[in-house]
């Protein structure tokens, strides 16, 4: 599977697909919309473009020591 970030630019349409791992116990559409959301809004700040789309793509959870 793909790791880290993709952009596909066809000319007229920006989209992005990010690959991330999350944190066991966290609410996976909350951080999933949380990054959607925040990539859209630097990438298009940074670039002056609209974003087509952003898709977020769990790659799986990570669980944490509890030490």
């Amino acid at each position: 599977p793909a790791h880290g970030i993709s952009v596909h630019y066809n000319g007229e349409e920006i989209d992005i697909d990010v690959h991330i791992i999350i944190e066991y116990g966290t609410r996976v559409t909350s951080v999933a919309r949380s990054v959607a959301d925040t990539v859209r809004f630097h990438v298009e700040k940074a670039l002056g473009m609209p974003i087509h789309a952003v898709n977020i793509h769990i790659q799986g959870l990570r669980v944490s020591d509890a030490d």
